[in-house]
């Protein structure tokens, strides 16, 4: 979809909106850090909306690509949640508390693309891991798989609400590791706790 150096430009331009936020990154910026001319910028993208659509549509892209790559490499259910803790953690690091906020605000067609991507993409990673967990006998099989997806998929969100968890008290990395191994304590078997407790030692 992108070229070579246009996936370049936006990998840059989201490397700049993690770590100061959206709200507070110009086109000046973003053409000055990516060395091209803002001449140059305004035709690969209409205006800072567009530049926030597409470089919101490569992100996803890679992030399907990472999800596809690491469950095939997961021995089991546990194992892939496991891969989504350490590459959340990676990327939360790097991540301003304030991003969620700035999409919510001012670019709303980026915002319903994360809601549709998380709805529809996500559920259906989480559903799979659950069921592969189920019939791996490491999850429990007394529970409903869609419901529970679809909890885990809510409460993911109300992470980075600021008034729950502001950034100056609370690490994005170890709230969303708490929140993973919440939601595992809460879905492992007999079986699956002790797998658990070893990946944890």
């Amino acid at each position: 979809m992108f070229t070579e150096q246009q996936e370049k430009w936006l990998k840059r331009a989201e490397e700049l909106f993690m770590r100061y936020g959206i709200k507070s990154i110009t086109m000046d910026d973003v053409a000055r850090e990516i060395g091209i001319s803002k001449k140059t910028l305004y035709l690969f993208v209409d205006n800072k909306d567009d530049l926030v659509n597409k470089v919101l549509e490569r992100h996803i892209g890679m992030e399907k690509a990472v999800c596809g790559q690491m469950f095939a490499e997961a021995a089991n259910a546990i194992e892939e949640m496991f891969f989504v803790m350490e590459a959340n953690s990676q990327q939360m690091q790097q991540m301003k508390a304030n991003i969620v906020h700035d999409l919510q605000k001012y670019h709303r067609d980026a915002w319903e693309k994360i809601r549709d991507f998380q709805r529809g993409f996500l559920y259906s990673v989480v559903h799979a891991n659950l069921e592969r967990g189920v019939r791996e006998g490491l999850y429990r099989s007394n529970f409903d798989v869609d419901i529970v997806a679809k909890l885990h998929i809510a409460t993911t969100f109300q992470l980075f609400d600021e008034d729950l968890f502001p950034q100056l008290t609370y690490a994005k990395e170890t709230v969303f590791r708490e929140h993973l191994l919440h939601y595992l304590y809460g879905i492992v078997s007999e079986k699956g706790i002790q797998l658990l407790k070893a990946k944890l030692s």
